[in-house]
């Protein structure tokens, strides 16, 4: 049974890691390229906005990895009771 504990325990960790790297990509790389202000100022309106539309997909993809991982951690913590 000791074992089995250990091995949930390593498995939450790694998910807790998933959680803070989608967190980070969403926030700090992701979020930080929306912004005019980290774009070469003569960067055209269009290509902007497209750069945002790509930005916002891998946004929505990350939070839709966050998701997964929080079930996956409900579950293992299910499991663990």
């Amino acid at each position: 049974m000791e074992n089995i504990a250990d091995g949930n325990k390593i498995i939450g960790g790694f998910l807790d890691i998933a959680l803070d790297v989608e967190d980070q990509m969403s926030e700090d790389v992701y979020g930080e390229f929306l912004k005019k202000s980290a774009w070469p100022e003569n960067l055209e309106k269009e290509v902007f906005q497209a750069v945002k539309t790509s930005l916002m997909i891998l946004i929505k993809e990350t939070e839709e990895h966050r998701a997964i991982f929080l079930e996956l951690k409900e579950k293992l913590e299910k499991h663990e009771n």
